[in-house]
């Protein structure tokens, strides 16, 4: 779901598994870097397809920005 104005991310970039939105990211990471959940340590897709979606969603030129793996709301 997207609010008018990019102030809600869809539900993409939550864990499927515990609903959190919270990555393992190595300082590190390349594209191709197979990335989890911090809280249940699930497979979540690569840092690739991750930083693809919140773009997709509108991430870097809303209201929300991804800084090293971090997602900060802006406002």
């Amino acid at each position: 779901m997207r609010a008018v104005g990019n102030e809600y991310l869809d539900h993409h970039l939550e864990c499927p598994y515990c609903g959190t939105i919270r990555l393992r990211l190595p300082k590190d990471a390349e594209p191709s870097t197979p990335l989890k959940c911090d809280d249940c340590g699930k497979y979540l897709g690569t840092w690739d397809e991750l930083q693809s979606d919140f773009e997709r969603q509108g991430g870097n030129s809303g209201a929300f920005r991804l800084d090293k793996g971090r997602i900060q709301k802006l406002g």
